[in-house]
């Protein structure tokens, strides 16, 4: 082990003890030993070290030589989480010095509450691919990209979880076929690694970057919440869900516009673990976000079969009522309800367990199920808040399915006291949260 000084401290009495205000007194067996910070061992130094932020870290290696070299350890900067402070750029440059090959995690905030949210810089993107070839984790909250200049091919390779949590992509006049294309498209390509993506309050997502999405072979969490450019297009789910999405574990789709199409699209995924339901406030806007594909898209990827498909879908997208009606069912914001009609297409494991199992009780009413194959046999945990629409039918769904459901929430919800009762009674080892204080 390193150490500073390997000898004793010299003793010394209280009487001839050095002014310096840095300087501790510990007295031992009536003598007063001074001992100061710079005492300690690299190796207790870089220890103690591993508590502080980086904050801290930056304003320490100021102090003198030794701990501005101590401060640079590699040990110290594995993660680098700048998210106490809102940085300017000037200011985030100044932390890049500390970045090292080591550094796994690197997240940053920007300022939400001044008119124009920070832009972030190509340079720190630079600097990131070119020290950190083993980055997995980046962390952007409340920065502005301007798309021309900063694309998802310009993001580190390596990265395992990405979020771009109250980020806004702004356009700047970029033509060509990427226009109509999501921000995220190629993500798949770029980064093979992918397995956590949050786009919280990311409100010039859409539908259509479900497609997007979808591609990422190793993705096992991603974080939709407050997206209000989400809406009911089922179209776009239903095919990522079908052709994709093969390793999804977390869904969080709360507070934004989907229905009950989109969010039984999902029951195809048989991976999923946790998904977080809940219906926006009624103050929450719908947000039309501006990169949206031309609705032929979205009926050519709905029609092509065969050969002849071609021809036979240039015919029907040529149809003005055909179109009048597929635009009005895509736009359809009403339809941005969950009811049981989703929530109960969630979980199915058996083709025939519904029959016969549950006995009319109060208001619970037996539903007859229809055989169904797997869906979610995997679903532990479940939220869906604030839904009229959802009733004792959905606690009736996880009573007889869904074996490995440890956590339901339905508060808000149209459930009754005796449905929950019920539930509690036949699924005692489920965790259920309710309007209710005490059932």
């Amino acid at each position: 082990m390193k150490r500073a000084n390997s000898g004793s401290p010299e003793p010394c009495s209280a009487d001839t003890l050095p002014p310096e205000a840095k300087r501790s007194k510990i007295l031992y067996h009536d003598e007063v030993y001074v001992y100061s910070l710079l005492d300690l061992s690299d190796d207790v130094l870089l220890h103690i070290f591993k508590y502080l932020s980086s904050f801290d870290l930056m304003s320490l290696h100021l102090c003198c030589t030794r701990l501005h070299n101590l401060c640079y350890d590699r040990t110290l900067w594995r993660t680098v989480d700048l998210r106490a402070q809102h940085l300017p750029l000037e200011e985030l440059n100044e932390y890049m010095k500390f970045i090292q090959p080591v550094t796994k995690t690197v997240a940053i905030r920007g300022n939400k509450r001044k008119s124009e949210f920070p832009e972030l810089d190509q340079s720190f993107l630079n600097t990131l691919n070119s020290k950190c070839g083993n980055l997995q984790e980046l962390i952007l909250e409340d920065y502005s990209i301007l798309r021309g200049n900063i694309q998802i091919k310009n993001f580190p390779r390596s990265l395992q979880k990405l979020s771009f949590k109250g980020c806004q992509i702004i356009k700047d006049g970029l033509n060509g076929e990427n226009n109509n294309k999501s921000y995220l498209w190629g993500i798949d390509r770029h980064m093979p690694n992918l397995t956590c993506l949050i786009l919280t309050n990311c409100n010039w997502l859409n539908s259509h970057s479900f497609m997007a999405i979808s591609k990422i072979s190793k993705l096992k969490e991603v974080r939709l919440n407050s997206c209000h450019g989400l809406s009911e297009e089922v179209a776009y789910a239903s095919l990522a869900c079908r052709y994709g999405l093969k390793s999804l574990e977390i869904l969080d789709l709360r507070d934004t516009f989907v229905g009950d199409s989109v969010v039984s699209s999902f029951n195809q995924t048989s991976t999923l673990t946790e998904i977080y339901l809940e219906r926006p406030s009624s103050e929450t806007v719908q947000h039309r976000p501006d990169e949206r594909p031309p609705q032929q898209e979205v009926l050519l990827v709905q029609l092509q079969r065969g050969p002849e498909a071609i021809h036979q879908n240039h015919q029907v997208v040529n149809g003005d009522a055909f179109n009048r009606l597929i635009f009005n069912m895509i736009d359809d914001t009403v339809r941005g309800n969950i009811s049981d009609r989703s929530v109960c297409a969630l979980g199915l494991v058996n083709h025939e367990i519904n029959q016969e199992i549950i006995q009319n009780r109060n208001e619970v009413q037996v539903v007859q199920g229809r055989p169904r194959t797997s869906t979610n046999p995997n679903l532990k945990k479940l939220v869906v808040r604030n839904y009229a629409g959802v009733t004792n039918q959905t606690l009736i769904n996880f009573v007889v399915n869904g074996p490995k459901l440890e956590y339901l929430d339905v508060t808000g919800t149209s459930v009754t006291k005796e449905g929950l009762q019920f539930f509690k009674t036949n699924r005692p080892n489920v965790t259920i949260i309710s309007s209710f204080d005490e059932i």
